[in-house]
């Protein structure tokens, strides 16, 4: 061996060594102080949301404290009015989301509160005009669907709800799986026995 790969030799075991490896109770120490500092930041996350509440809480009330009475009567109006606005408007969200839901049902389509807010709109007309669209696009769904299943040559199940029998599969049949479709399905057992022979 040349002094290179000597080298190389002597090096490998100092990298295995350089791995640390841990007891139990230096992970457990190690996993509470992680816990421990995650508690900290959250409980003073908590603290100074508590203390901003405070202080929106202590300016308002000093606000009040400047005002005189008039002013104090016209802000406190003007707030209860932006209250009664949005009111208002979560009512009329919720009664046009109600009507839409009723002429939808009229349309047979079902809804959840996805679609309800795709069609619910700010004014009766837009909601009106969603719903139409909306309408409209689940109808042509369904016939581009019902055109696929009349467009496929081969019936994928019976009326009675029970799989089609191929020629191929009555020649492949044992003796009792035909008397079996000859008790459920007497019609096409009939036909595929004249086609058999």
């Amino acid at each position: 061996m040349n002094e290179e790969e000597l080298n190389e030799q002597e090096t490998l075991p100092e990298k295995e060594s350089k791995e640390k490896t841990f007891t139990q109770d230096e992970v457990d120490r190690i996993v509470s102080d992680r816990l421990k500092r995650g508690e900290d930041k959250l409980r003073a996350k908590l603290l100074e949301e508590a203390k901003q509440q405070v202080r929106e809480e202590q300016d308002e009330a000093k606000k009040l404290e400047e005002m005189n009475a008039n002013q104090r009567k016209k802000y406190e109006d003007e707030k209860r009015d932006n209250e009664l606005k949005e009111l208002r408007a979560t009512i009329q969200r919720q009664n046009m989301e109600k009507t839409a839901m009723g002429i939808l049902k009229e349309k047979g389509i079902s809804v959840d509160e996805d679609v309800l807010d795709l069609v619910v709109a700010d004014s009766a007309e837009k909601t009106a005009e969603r719903i139409d669209k909306f309408a409209e696009l689940v109808e042509e769904k369904a016939r581009e669907i019902r055109r696929q299943d009349f467009s496929n040559s081969a019936p994928k199940q019976s009326g009675s709800g029970e799989k089609a029998v191929t020629l191929d599969d009555f020649k492949k049949m044992a003796y009792p799986e035909r008397l079996e479709l000859k008790k459920n399905q007497p019609e096409l057992y009939q036909e595929l026995v004249q086609k058999s022979f």
